[in-house]
């Protein structure tokens, strides 16, 4: 009879882990697997923030690369050519054509400066031109030059820079 009364408290803890064990620990599963949920769910908002802060910033790079690409700008700086023999050199370091190119000195350095070659119809890419420029000893030995020019669309732009002799 041993073997009778351990067969049925065997089916009885059996039922009983069956009837309330096996729903107890599907409950909990449940739960855990709600939190990671949550929190997988959490760290996905957060990836997909990200991802569109990181296209955001590769379409402003690409915004501004094409904006370089067709930006044309024109700078200066003052060449010795030989003992006391100076010229302004002006060139387009940009990518597009500047158009009606120009410049701008202050008035105590206008007599040295000749203004010869400009309005300059175009300056293409990587060219340049010069202009003559007489140093003398009342000559300041530094000063702004404002660079001017346009671009296909006819927009406006400008560069400041100071040179030195």
């Amino acid at each position: 009879m041993e073997l009778l009364e351990l067969w049925i408290i065997f089916k009885e803890i059996f039922k009983d882990v069956v009837v309330y064990g096996f729903p107890t620990v599907a409950i909990i599963i449940s739960i855990l697997s709600y939190i990671d949920s949550r929190k997988a769910k959490k760290i996905q908002k957060r990836i997909i923030v990200l991802e569109e802060k990181l296209k955001q910033y590769d379409l402003e790079d690409k915004e501004k690369a094409r904006a370089e690409e067709t930006m044309a700008c024109v700078e200066v700086r003052i060449v010795n050519i030989s003992k006391s023999k100076y010229k302004i050199k002006f060139w387009n370091s940009g990518k597009a054509v500047a158009y009606k190119v120009d410049f701008e000195i202050p008035v105590e350095v206008e007599a040295v400066v000749f203004k010869d070659k400009v309005p300059y119809e175009f300056l293409e890419p990587g060219k340049s031109f010069e202009e003559n420029i007489v140093v003398h000893m009342g000559t300041p030995r530094k000063f702004k030059v404002i660079t001017k020019w346009e671009d296909i669309q006819g927009e406006s732009h400008s560069k400041e820079q100071i040179v030195t002799i």
